[in-house]
């Protein structure tokens, strides 16, 4: 299931030396969001992860499978509505042709809601 145009859309990509910085944009009318929870809408975290799939292939222009997640910390929750846009600070390192170790910060300019450290290999 893709995300991306439905779930959230890209709103600008800055490239970085180790990678890139995309600001996206959370749709709070999605079906998650009523269920996840209602009234109190939270961004579930295997979306997080899913988003930063999305973003790794666009950058990367080819299909991935996530291999391992290294460490994975949710440090505040993702209300779409208190704070719609997000910043995805992706930096990337390639270990061979196949696979790429990436680090993953999501966060604002008021908060730091996740860090992550996954290996990718290509599909």
């Amino acid at each position: 299931m893709k995300l991306k145009n439905d779930f959230f859309c890209i709103k600008d990509a800055c490239q970085t030396e180790t990678g890139i910085n995309y600001t996206i944009g959370l749709n709070p009318e999605h079906f998650i969001y009523q269920v996840h929870f209602p009234n109190n809408p939270v961004t579930p975290g295997v979306y997080i992860i899913q988003i930063i799939q999305e973003l790794l292939e666009e950058v990367l222009e080819r299909t991935l499978f996530m291999k391992k997640l290294h460490n994975g910390k949710f440090l505040n929750v993702i209300n779409p509505l208190e704070n719609n846009e997000v910043i995805f600070s992706i930096s990337i390192s390639s270990e061979g042709n196949d696979a790429h170790k990436i680090s993953a910060v999501v966060s604002n300019e008021n908060h730091q809601f996740a860090k992550l450290s996954m290996l990718f290999v290509n599909q």
